[in-house]
């Protein structure tokens, strides 16, 4: 593919799929499921494309790659406010709802004040390592790797 024949402003070099099966109306099928909140892979399910034909088409397509990441931004957006509220929510989204708040402040409670000391573990036995024609006592029984 030369230069001149690509779409203007497209980069890299990807092809452009043809005969994918994602038309228009598919495009506008997965871009609305990923706008719902459904992963890139459950919206290409859905759309009975394989989950790496929206992204070649993002390569090569300037104007649906737009499309699609402003569909991930809202998607992100939909995923955050219908998450449950819980203590992951707190502290890889950045929640801080009150719900959250709580939760995560329990959790560090609770940790803090954990003080079961766990048992003692039994000893793990190593196999020896076979020493021949050098005598086990010395420190030098064992072949160091050379660093050169």
């Amino acid at each position: 593919m030369t230069a001149s024949s690509r779409p203007a402003g497209a980069r890299g070099r990807g092809r452009p799929a043809l005969g994918d099966g994602f038309t228009a109306t598919t495009q506008q099928a997965f871009l609305d499921a990923v706008t719902a909140g459904a992963k890139l892979t459950e919206a290409a399910a859905k759309v009975g494309v394989s989950r790496n034909v929206p992204s070649q088409h993002a390569k090569t397509d300037p104007a649906f790659r737009a499309a699609l990441d402003e569909a991930k931004a809202r998607g992100r957006a939909v995923r955050a406010a219908t998450m449950p509220h819980s203590e992951l929510h707190y502290n890889h989204y950045g929640c801080r709802a009150p719900e959250c708040r709580a939760i995560a402040a329990a959790a560090r409670a609770r940790r803090r004040d954990d003080t079961t000391i766990p048992a003692e573990e039994t000893p793990v036995t190593a196999q020896p390592i076979p020493i021949t024609g050098r005598t086990p006592e010395s420190s030098t029984s064992f072949s160091l790797a050379r660093a050169s």
